[in-house]
């Protein structure tokens, strides 16, 4: 690793430039990388669950479909409602009152059963049928279509309603979380690092690697949602230390009395065995998802396990030259650490190891018991 310290050292600037060039094809990838929310296409095609929705696209031509209540609203507007739906792509049929009889007969004069169908007090509902499945793009697409004609008295349900929220919320609030964890994160480096740049390094660093990440998801055609929501924050939060490892290697060699040069040199050079043993246990962890037959495990592993790597490349590679880079502007930024000295507390626990050891002891069992009896939620409801 000193071949490779000492060519980082060399070439940073050139290390930095391919870094940014390559934030384009990155971004464009991420751009171009079909977000999947039909968690039925993950299940095997073994089970009836999935032979059910193919038999029913393909021998009857629909798979999915949408109650439509609509409330206190005259029934031709209802009819003129439910014919604009009709037009809508991907809609196949649209079933209300009007199909068994015409709305100038009253309502009063249809039998109970019938009558409890479509009306309920002031209001009536309507089945819209879509011709592909429930969670399909095309059926999304119908049913916001759908909510741009419908006014505040009708409400659209259904499994391919609830995906479509799904999907709304996991675009409006993504950007939303992946911004707060950077910002505690920062404030947390800010606390308990001695620079006032350093933090930003860290964020940049980590921020580029999970760019490649999703740009790099694109040789996969598509990725689902969940994967969507979690690979950012879980690459930002399980690689950080990496960065950590580094720059407390640079600043020992630095205080030690090196120039930056060889202080980063030598640092490469110690922190990855740290890095890269985290780094393969972590990616070892997240390829047994791979394993799933429930295949969006395979999906969420495989991209975890790809950013932990473009993490300990980006770190490896990229940190160093920035570091050296800003080495400058670092110096002319450091404060003192905000964290008090732990060297009390660690000297506490050693003198009572035996107590910490029996209480681990004691407490595993309850945790084990305890697991067991947690509630997992499936379904709707749980959305």
């Amino acid at each position: 690793m000193v071949k490779t310290g000492k060519w980082i050292a060399k070439h940073r600037i050139l290390i930095v430039l391919i870094g940014i060039l390559l934030l384009i094809p990155s971004v464009i990838g991420t751009i171009k990388t079909r977000i999947n929310y039909d968690i039925l296409s993950y299940l095997p095609e073994s089970l009836e669950t999935v032979k059910g929705q193919d038999v029913m696209v393909d021998e009857f031509g629909t798979g999915a479909f949408s109650m439509v209540v609509v409330e206190d609203m005259p029934l031709k507007d209802v009819q003129k409602l439910k014919n604009k739906f009709e037009e809508i792509e991907h809609v196949k049929k649209v079933l209300w009152y009007d199909d068994i009889a015409d709305i100038s007969v009253p309502t009063s004069m249809m039998p109970k059963d019938l009558k409890n169908i479509f009306f309920a007090d002031d209001s009536t509902m309507m089945l819209v049928l879509f011709d592909n499945t429930t969670s399909s793009d095309e059926a999304m697409e119908a049913v916001t279509n759908m909510r741009a004609i419908a006014d505040k008295q009708c409400f659209i349900s259904g499994m391919s309603g609830v995906v479509t929220d799904i999907k709304n919320l996991c675009l409006q609030e993504l950007p939303i979380y992946v911004a707060i964890a950077a910002l505690f994160s920062f404030i947390v480096l800010e606390i308990t690092g001695t620079s006032f740049v350093v933090p930003i390094l860290f964020l940049l660093c980590i921020g580029i690697s999970i760019l490649y990440n999703m740009g790099t998801n694109i040789f996969l055609g598509e990725i689902s949602y969940l994967t969507q929501a979690l690979v950012a924050i879980l690459q930002l939060g399980v690689t950080m230390d990496y960065s950590i490892f580094l720059l407390d290697a640079f600043m020992n060699y630095r205080k030690q009395g090196m120039n930056e040069e060889d202080a980063i040199i030598n640092a490469v050079q110690e922190a990855i065995n740290s890095i890269f043993a985290s780094s393969l246990t972590t990616v070892v962890g997240f390829l047994a998802l791979v394993t799933m037959k429930f295949s969006i495990g395979f999906d969420l592993g495989l991209v975890l396990a790809k950013g932990i790597v473009f993490s300990l490349l980006t770190v490896v590679f990229f940190m160093p030259a920035m570091i050296l880079k800003f080495a400058k502007l670092n110096e002319k930024t450091k404060h003192r650490s905000f964290m008090p000295d732990f060297h009390g507390l660690g000297k506490a626990i050693y003198r009572i190891r035996p107590i910490v050891f029996a209480v681990i002891v004691l407490v595993t069992p309850l945790a084990y018991t305890a697991q067991g009896l947690n509630d997992f939620l499936y379904g709707n409801d749980s959305m």
